[in-house]
């Protein structure tokens, strides 16, 4: 059986914790700290941290060459040949079948893609710009293991992004990729590991307000 590159990253706690909407903003300071100070019942023992937006983590996913999207901000586009590196260092993706459907739901709906997207995932304005889509694939031959599920509930800045439980037909399971990210529990290796996970030849970006997505 052909382990995940990734492997080790998906079996780590802290960042399993990340995955699930655990606070780790204050990382290089270490897991002891925190920006917030509200207790959280169900953080790990010996911690406090603030809980809000991640997943309900359901299952693993293993992805081999999948063509993978999510939606960030253009002012972190890099520059040179490798400019999207930055954009494709986060764990937070979508696979291609979930965005047709969550294109196919802003249409129904008869409202902007980016609006429909912060719904349905629970993005804040703070937490990103949503004003580009990142698209890249898988290099051939790298398998990778994913946390898959819905997301959780997010609050930044006073704006909230409720994903009700009682509506699960609306649900849109997200992936968290563990070993990519700024964690720091990966020491500074997630940007290393997008450019060796993906296939950079592949890698775009794209206004939805250009491709009509966003009136």
């Amino acid at each position: 059986m052909t382990s995940a590159s990734n492997e080790h990253f998906w079996r780590d706690s802290a960042l399993r914790q990340e995955a699930e909407g655990y606070q780790w903003r204050n990382a290089s300071h270490g897991r002891g700290k925190t920006l917030d100070t509200r207790a959280d019942p169900h953080a790990p023992k010996g911690f406090v941290f603030h809980r809000t937006g991640g997943l309900v983590v359901k299952r693993r996913v293993e992805l081999q060459e999948d063509m993978l999207y999510r939606f960030a901000a253009k002012k972190y586009v890099g520059s040179g040949a490798n400019a999207l590196v930055p954009l494709l260092n986060s764990p937070w993706w979508m696979n291609d079948d979930r965005m047709m459907l969550l294109l196919g739901r802003a249409r129904s709906a008869g409202v902007p893609l980016v609006e429909i997207a912060r719904r349905q995932l629970a993005l804040p304005p703070a937490w990103t710009d949503c004003d580009i889509i990142v698209r890249a694939r898988l290099r051939p031959g790298v398998l990778i293991a994913a946390h898959a599920g819905p997301g959780r509930t997010a609050e930044a800045n006073g704006d909230s992004y409720t994903i009700a439980p009682e509506a699960p037909h609306l649900l849109i399971d997200q992936l968290y990729i563990p070993g990519l990210g700024r964690h720091f529990a990966l020491n500074g290796a997630g940007e290393p590991h997008a450019r060796a996970w993906f296939d950079l030849s592949t890698a775009t970006s794209f206004d939805p307000a250009l491709r009509g997505l966003n009136p």
